[in-house]
């Protein structure tokens, strides 16, 4: 304790510095307040005595013991403070310091970044060489010019910094960056200036050890004038970066160009295939339907004008005898059969329409499936300047052939009875070359073999296996496999449940990581009822085959969850796949069942993935194919077909459907239209009594003026030439017209039809939906029923 009775402020402010090991800086006169304190020596447990020093503005506390910040609540005017090179292991008490610039915490334990919140001055922060996994904690240190972080355990940057947009330098060296997707982030700082990722004082982050680091960090930070410590300032570097990365960027754009030109040229080849298939049920839907309307025509005469319509007729018909009746009911029967029977011919026609269209769209979806990850794997290619690369393998490449023959020998017959699979077809293989993960696997792979002192080859090669990964069904697997082939199998990627896995799944076998994805899609095609040509869809799989460092491996304990507290002396833990022997094991004729394991590897960076491979399963089933129905139809001259063909049998239907009673004479065709004529159609001479109108099967382009047909209420005009619609506008009382098998075009002025209940303009040619749907909701508001099929509508996306 330091007596103070005859001492003065400043011999007491020089006492206590003494005792605590402290040098101090007196500035000012004898008397004056002590703004800067110097701590250098050692065995300080804690700050304490800093009240004596209200106008303190520098305090420098260097290698000791302290464990907390604490005490500084009245120095008020701090605006420099080190505590470095001590076992700080939480920022505290930090709150009071409002006028803080510079915090040096370098050396310490710190895990985490925060309570800085109030420090809005702050103008320098150094916490390097602690224990940091994030970067966070600094969103409201909108005056930050100077930040160092390096030497901590940070893997990601994201958008941490965005807030620090008036940082200028930066320090990250000496951390796990990896990725140079990640390094884009720091474009959005705008006055970096002076970044390092490899300063040489630190280690090493991964990402500067892959090629063109530097090409990548310049082209996108243009503004740095140093990096890594080395000046990059000359003009010359700056656009020897920038010509590289241009000519990278022009060669990848003209490939991912390339691939959206092949598959277009597929999908437009596909297209034609279908257009060629449809061609024949087009033909017989129209023939029928032709037939119909005729029929329709001569029922509707056959039983009579509409009451009143005829009254003003210009020739009295002549009362029918019971005899001419009893004909007429019997033609009229045999109208009403002829009519169910071309009904089941235009079903059974419309049906395999339908189903060479649900087949195209299947194909459709399986080639931009095929292509779907080629522009993804460019794209990736070029945002980590080639240091992840795919390579398509041809069966020149002995890689494909070993990965052909894996797939082969991972497959059994016998697994996959339940679904009608018989054997597996491999359609394509990708190399995955991943340079900062392939450098984590060696390292990690090397530092076991240095740990354990295995000097046998053999030993450690049993300990490499290739196996496959388990996706989960119910997840995107084209997002999650980009993730892996980037990242790896972290446990944000491969971990969709709430509860944490500490182990990477694994298989030895395709049936244990197919079947769950088959069953799943099973059940889902079951739920949505969906088209069954979409069942061909569980045909087509892909498989990612991952090296694995199996490492010092146990056999799972039963009823023990799978993690790494429970199994802490191994690398990974196999499971037998007993369930599936046990339900099959007196079925099987091969022992492939007791050869099949679950795999659960603890460390991610273990598991290198290493190929993709598409394939599809050769089922019993027929397999539904735009290319194998090609085969099977001749066309010869657009309709015949040969004997024994798939359609053969069924034309022989529509032959004798179209023979049947009655028999419709052909009438002449018209080409104009006249009043007369009008007038012997409707037989009636009052235009207002005139309900019902068939134009039916005519070659009229063009409609006289109607407006005499007041009370028209019904109008058919199908199988003519018309292009618009626009002359039934003033036929404010219709409410029924049939307008289908015409060259309609546009709805454009087609208007004033409020009281139209039914409307057919199937068959046409109508391609601009919004536009043609947006007039009939505007002018036809008492629709009931509407037919738009098979016009070549141009459906926005």
């Amino acid at each position: 304790m330091i007596e103070s009775g005859n001492l003065n402020r400043s011999e007491i402010i020089k006492e206590l510095c003494l005792c605590n090991g402290l040098s101090y800086e007196m500035v000012g006169q004898e008397g004056s307040d002590t703004s800067k304190l110097e701590m250098f020596f050692s065995g300080y447990p804690r700050i304490v005595g800093l009240s004596l020093f209200p106008n303190l503005s520098s305090l420098t506390i260097v290698a000791q013991d302290i464990r907390e910040i604490s005490g500084l609540e009245t120095c008020l005017q701090l605006k420099e403070l080190w505590i470095a090179e001590c076992y700080i292991e939480k920022i505290e008490g930090l709150q009071g310091c409002k006028n803080l610039e510079k915090l040096y915490l370098y050396y310490n334990k710190i895990s985490k970044i925060q309570n800085l919140e109030k420090l809005i001055r702050l103008e320098v922060l150094w916490l390097n060489h602690n224990m940091i996994r994030t970067i966070e904690g600094l969103e409201t240190l909108k005056n930050l010019n100077d930040l160092n972080l390096a030497g901590n355990l940070i893997s990601s940057i994201g958008q941490c910094l965005d807030p620090n947009d008036q940082l200028e330098k930066l320090n990250l060296s000496g951390n796990q960056i990896t990725s140079f997707k990640d390094l884009t982030n720091l474009t959005r700082l705008p006055l970096l200036k002076d970044l390092s990722l490899n300063d040489p004082q630190y280690k090493t982050n991964p990402v500067c050890q892959l090629c063109n680091y530097s090409t990548h960090v310049l082209y996108h930070l243009p503004s740095l004038q140093r990096l890594d410590t080395f000046d990059v300032s000359a003009k010359q570097i700056k656009e020897l970066a920038d010509t590289t990365a241009m000519k990278k960027i022009m060669y990848y754009n003209m490939r991912i160009k390339t691939i959206q030109r092949h598959l277009n040229e597929e999908l437009e080849k596909l297209n034609d295939k279908k257009c060629k298939l449809q061609k024949l049920p087009e033909e017989r839907i129209k023939l029928f339907n032709f037939a119909k309307k005729n029929l329709e025509r001569e029922l509707d005469e056959l039983k009579g004008p509409a009451k009143g319509q005829n009254d003003d007729a210009p020739e009295a018909e002549t009362p029918k005898t019971s005899e001419t009746v009893a004909q007429d009911l019997g033609r009229q029967q045999k109208i009403l059969t002829k009519l169910r029977a071309l009904d089941e011919r235009v079903a059974f026609w419309k049906k395999k329409l339908n189903e060479i269209e649900a087949i195209y769209h299947i194909e459709v979806r399986q080639k931009k499936k095929s292509h779907g990850l080629l522009t993804p794997f460019l794209l990736t290619e070029l945002e980590t300047v080639g240091n992840i690369h795919f390579e398509e393998g041809t069966q020149a490449d002995d890689w494909f052939n070993s990965c052909y023959e894996l797939i082969l020998s991972r497959f059994c017959t016998w697994d996959f009875r339940a679904y009608g699979i018989t054997g597996v077809k491999v359609k394509r293989v990708i190399k995955v070359n991943n340079r900062i993960l392939r450098l984590k696997f060696e390292e990690k792979f090397q530092r076991f073999l240095d740990n354990e002192d295995i000097h046998d080859l053999e030993s450690y090669r049993k300990m490499l296996e290739c196996l496959f990964y388990v996706f989960d069904p119910e997840v995107a697997v084209k997002k999650h496999l980009l993730q892996i082939l980037e990242e790896g199998f972290q446990e944000s990627q491969t971990n969709k449940s709430p509860l944490p896995r500490e182990a990477v799944t694994l298989v030895n076998s395709l049936s244990m990581c197919e079947c769950p994805r088959i069953e799943f899609l099973q059940q889902k095609f079951k739920e949505e009822m969906k088209n069954p040509a979409e069942y061909d869809l569980l045909r087509y799989g892909t498989i990612l085959i991952a090296k694995v460092f199996l490492g010092q491996s146990v056999q799972a304990r039963e009823q023990e969850p799978i993690s790494k507290a429970n199994y802490p002396m191994v690398n990974s833990v196999f499971m037998p796949q007993r369930h599936l022997l046990n339900s099959i094991i007196g079925q099987r004729h091969c022992d492939c069942g007791y050869r099949q394991f679950k795999w659960f590897v603890f460390d991610p960076d273990l598991v290198l993935p290493e190929y993709i491979v598409d394939f599809e399963y050769i089922t019993m089933v027929k397999v539904h194919s735009l290319f194998s129905t090609l085969n099977t139809i001749i066309l010869e001259e657009g309709k015949k077909y040969s004997e024994g063909l798939v359609f053969s049998q069924e034309l022989k239907f529509d032959e004798e459907v179209m023979k049947m009673e009655p028999r419709i004479k052909p009438r002449p065709k018209l080409i104009t239209l006249d009043d007369k004529t009008i007038i012997s159609l409707a037989k009636t001479n009052i235009y207002s009594h005139i309900v019902n109108l068939n134009l039916h099967g005519n070659s009229l382009s063009k409609l006289r003026d109607l407006s005499k047909l007041t009370g028209l209420r019904k109008l058919n005009i199908s199988f003519n030439e018309f292009t618009c619609l626009d002359d039934v506008y003033h036929l404010y009382n219709l409410e029924y017209l049939d307008a289908s098998h015409n060259h309609v075009i546009t709805l454009e002025g087609f208007r004033g039809l409020m009281k139209l209940k039914h409307l057919d303009l199937s068959w046409n040619q109508l391609k601009k939906s919004c536009d043609e749907i947006n007039v009939l909701c505007k002018h036809t508001t008492s629709l009931l029923t509407l037919d738009i099929q098979h016009n070549p509508w141009q459906k926005p996306h």
